[in-house]
């Protein structure tokens, strides 16, 4: 039997057991159309993903042990952020670059030491 690679990867996206078409590999666009069809679209993951942060919860799901059978955990990993990258859901939010800060008199008086045989 092969590895239910498209019912392992929507559980972790929605946690629930869905039941669709295995190709026998990992297939993010099948899938991620598959999970339109059935009212999962990338919009509607992304809230429960965000639902979830908010409380405290994991997301993706884990996947239960016999939904991930036969398929391997860095495989599974790939085909989960391929999935989650077709669904438009690669960050759940989007921050800034940090700005820089200015050196404590500490660090600055530890940027100008220099050890003795410097040359300096």
């Amino acid at each position: 039997m092969s590895p239910g690679w498209q019912a392992a990867i929507g559980y972790a996206l929605v946690g629930e057991e869905l039941h669709l078409d295995e190709p026998g590999r990992p297939d993010p666009q099948a899938l991620a159309a598959s999970l339109a069809t059935l009212g999962w679209t990338g919009e509607r993951v992304r809230d429960l993903a965000l639902t979830r942060a908010a409380s405290g919860l994991p997301w993706p799901h884990p996947v239960p042990p016999q939904l991930r059978q036969g398929c391997g955990a860095a495989q599974l990993s790939a085909a989960l952020a391929a999935t989650r990258a077709a669904l438009g859901i690669t960050t759940l939010d989007t921050r800034p670059p940090s700005g820089r800060t200015a050196l404590t008199p500490d660090e600055v008086r530890l940027l100008r030491e220099v050890p003795p045989h410097h040359g300096s």
